[in-house]
């Protein structure tokens, strides 16, 4: 537990550090920085992931291209993210995913539960998948 709780405030840490280069230098588009976290449910080990994305080089998210390239598209609202055509079960397996932090200089603060990860990429793409 203090694992979990130590990596999010270095992830808040991170993102105010970027936000307050940001507001230092004038920048030429409105910055992203966005926290991405993922809450598995038991059945999945109670498994917490979490990164960072921007949408720049360096940042955390490992398909970066790909989840900048979806909120470009779909937008920030997470209840509203349409499924691709991918088959996934009815099994049971709540995910939570969280996104807060700021697309494109606006305030972004959403919060979703999918029935299972299946359901919750065919949803979110690349977004949450890290």
């Amino acid at each position: 537990m203090s694992g979990r709780i130590f990596a999010i405030v270095a992830l808040f840490a991170s993102l105010f550090a970027f936000t307050g280069t940001a507001q230092a230098a004038p920048a030429p588009h409105r910055a992203t920085a966005l926290i991405l976290s993922v809450q598995y449910s038991e059945f999945d080990g109670n498994a917490f992931k979490a990164t960072v994305l921007t949408c720049e080089r360096g940042d955390q998210h490992p398909r970066r291209a790909l989840a900048c390239a979806t909120l470009a598209s779909a937008g920030t609202n997470l209840g509203t993210m349409r499924a691709d055509d991918r088959a996934c079960t009815f099994h049971y397996a709540p995910v939570e995913v969280s996104m807060f932090g700021f697309w494109r200089g606006e305030p972004v603060n959403e919060v979703h539960t999918y029935p299972n990860s299946c359901v919750m990429l065919a949803h979110t793409g690349a977004l949450f998948d890290f």
